[in-house]
């Protein structure tokens, strides 16, 4: 037999098998262990998160020699063509490809014929949403009234372009993105059952970058075996994708942090000779600090979808800022990424907006500010003559100038009410 992708390969084969989609598998294996089995179904969702799988098990569920059941054997001839899609009374279209008026009206004259083996017709219609309006209308009668024996199954990332006349008669389950944590765990156990041994370090990368969709992990991890071999590092994955791993971003950090201007400029040199792409490295930056910030407030580990481990690394280094700084950053760090398509030297503007984010360090927040307006012109003078040395620089003395009669003024707009 030829070789299958592992997203083939994997495919789920019941309802238990379907990650992260419980209340819909749940809701359509209740319905049909009852009886009541509707004559459309309308599957909305992200890409690659389970919507042709859910239809094709949908289809066995319907034509199992046990069935109708919730609970299709998979061994019998009916579940076994419909795994291998050549089942004759299972018909797939593509959407995409089948857009026009007189495709549906062939389908319409083909609805009334009883199927040749099964116990239903399924029609399965994927990227539904790219039907013309008139394929639409021509659709609208048989939908509404179809032979007994037929049902379909739409499938679509669109669904506001669907018209509300077909939505109104299809029963509508929205599938959500797959969370990084159930997308890991799935991962790694096909990865065992495959033999190869990967870190997981580097499942949670492929994670991420999947952005919630179980077909696109699966094809990185493909992507990735053929790189690696048997034993897969972080570093494979790394390469591989042309990302940066939380520890580089968080060392980056920390070279902002000490203000450290050729380790910054030797860091980006060696972000660049490794192939990372500068706007997808900008990117990474700022979910970077979003998460800081996130961990700062609340446990949100299984939003972000990090590791124990990557949790403790940001909650450690986002100890160096205070919130207002943060939120800073990640507004100076999407001006910087707005900033890169409108040049040819990507380089020079991510070093000066990183340069630009140290001197924003270096600045008092606001809450700071308030704070010595609290404590009021008393304390800020005492401080000030407390600090003050024969050696100051003049720089220093005009700064602690401006800020003594800055207080002032606020001290006097405060005691007057002028604000």
């Amino acid at each position: 037999m030829s070789y299958q992708v592992i997203a083939r390969k994997w495919r789920p084969q019941t309802y238990n098998e379907v990650v992260a989609q419980e209340h819909v598998a749940k809701t359509i294996a209740n319905s049909i262990s009852k009886g009541r089995i509707s004559h459309a179904y309308l599957f909305a969702g992200p890409r690659g998160v389970g919507k042709t799988t859910m239809a094709r098990i949908v289809a066995k569920s319907l034509n199992c020699v046990n069935g109708p059941t919730s609970e299709p054997c998979g061994v019998c001839e009916f579940c076994t063509e419909i795994k291998n899609g050549n089942a004759f009374d299972v018909i797939e279209i593509d959407g995409a490809s089948n857009t026009g008026v007189d495709n549906i009206r062939e389908l319409r004259e083909n609805v009334h014929s009883a199927p040749l083996k099964s116990r239903y017709k399924v029609y399965i219609i994927d990227e539904v949403h790219m039907l013309s309006k008139s394929a639409f209308n021509a659709l609208l009668k048989t939908l509404e009234e179809p032979p007994a024996h037929v049902v379909f199954i739409f499938a679509t990332t669109e669904i506001h372009q669907i018209p509300e006349t077909i939505l109104s008669r299809c029963q509508k389950f929205i599938f959500k993105r797959i969370p990084v944590a159930q997308i890991v765990q799935q991962l790694s156990s096909i990865a065992q059952k495959e033999g190869y041994a990967i870190d997981q370090k580097a499942l949670y990368h492929i994670a991420r970058a999947s952005g919630g969709s179980m077909r696109d992990a699966q094809s990185l991890l493909d992507q990735v075996i053929s790189f690696g071999g048997k034993d897969v590092t972080e570093n494979d994955v790394l390469s591989l994708l042309g990302i940066v791993s939380l520890k580089q971003y968080c060392d980056c950090i920390e070279i902002i942090v000490g203000a450290d201007i050729p380790s910054l400029i030797q860091f980006i040199e060696d972000i660049i000779t490794a192939g990372v792409d500068i706007a997808r490295f900008v990117t990474g930056f700022a979910d970077v600090v979003y998460a800081m910030r996130l961990c700062r407030v609340t446990d949100v580990s299984a939003l972000l979808g990090y590791s124990d481990e990557e949790l403790s690394l940001l909650k450690k280094t986002a100890q160096h800022f205070h919130d207002e700084q943060l939120s800073l950053f990640y507004t100076m760090l999407l001006d910087c990424h707005k900033e890169l398509k409108f040049t040819g030297n990507e380089r020079a503007v991510v070093e000066m907006f990183c340069i630009d984010i140290m001197h924003m360090l270096k600045r008092p927040t606001l809450a700071s500010i308030l704070k010595q307006l609290d404590e009021g012109p008393q304390a800020v003078q005492k401080k000030k003559l407390n600090d003050s040395t024969p050696k100051e620089s003049k720089a220093e003395d005009d700064k602690k100038i401006i800020m003594h009669a800055w207080t002032q003024l606020l001290q006097n707009l405060r005691q007057s009410k002028q604000y």
